[in-house]
């Protein structure tokens, strides 16, 4: 089986990724031949030496997820990992009710939750964490020769940010205010291949209200078709409580 995988990846020229590595995992792996430069590894917390080892002599990349549960449940070793040479790109673990895709939100996640672990501000400084979110990412996914900087001969892909806004006041430190401060709503303006997808904030390719309605019906469905609309109910263990109830209520 792993044959017939590696055999598809390289006949049609595609990344692989694998999700929730941890504790040996990654080892593993690599002793099935799925780890190189063509792979991506998701969360990758509580990492054995094995499994850095595995990853820095392959080239696989890893996209760490800090906003993730998973980052909860154990720790990315993002910062050893980038000081080894390993590219570690910076993820959303896409959205759910407790994050999403605001990648300004997972830049400041990300510094926070590396420097509360080794009780040091100055790990994953500012720039670097932007990389993580850019050049590396692009990196990660097999384009960095097109994607992820503004250079000549890339593809034109450029987010304008409106820093004009109170809490990216004063515009002393543009670099600190983008990546600990500003948010999603910040942008103004966002080029894709040099085609202007968002100007002013008004989307130039479809209707935000008719995407907005779609999308709602879409997970209503969904969540419905599943059985679990009784998720959504709010326990009163919600409130004035400090943990959520173990609980799940009736469906």
């Amino acid at each position: 089986m792993t044959e017939a995988v590696c055999d598809l990846r390289a006949r049609h020229d595609v990344l692989l990724t694998q999700d929730g590595h941890r504790d040996g995992t990654i080892a593993y792996a690599r002793a099935l031949g799925l780890l190189g430069p063509h792979a991506l590894l998701s969360h990758c917390v509580d990492l054995t030496e094995e499994d850095i080892e595995a990853l820095q002599e392959t080239g696989t990349a890893v996209a760490h997820n800090p906003s993730a549960i998973m980052s909860i449940f154990g720790r990315c070793p993002a910062p050893e990992m980038i000081d080894r040479g390993i590219t570690v790109a910076l993820g959303s673990d896409a959205a759910a009710p407790d994050r999403g895709y605001d990648m300004f939100r997972h830049m400041a996640q990300a510094m926070h939750y590396h420097r509360r672990h080794f009780r040091d501000p100055t790990v994953l400084p500012p720039g670097k964490v932007l990389e993580m979110a850019t050049i590396d990412a692009a990196r990660a996914l097999g384009r960095a020769d097109d994607l992820g900087s503004l250079e000549v001969g890339k593809k034109a892909d450029v987010v304008l940010i409106d820093m004009g806004k109170p809490h990216l006041t004063p515009q002393a430190m543009p670099l600190h205010a983008v990546t600990h401060f500003a948010n999603a709503a910040d942008v103004e303006t966002v080029l894709v291949n040099g085609r202007v997808v968002l100007r002013e904030r008004r989307s130039q390719t479809l209707d935000p209200e008719t995407v907005l309605a779609e999308a709602t019906e879409a997970a209503d469905r969904a969540i419905r078709d599943a059985g679990l609309t009784g998720l959504r109910d709010e326990p009163a263990r919600l409130w004035r409580s400090a943990r959520s109830p173990e609980e799940r209520p009736a469906t």
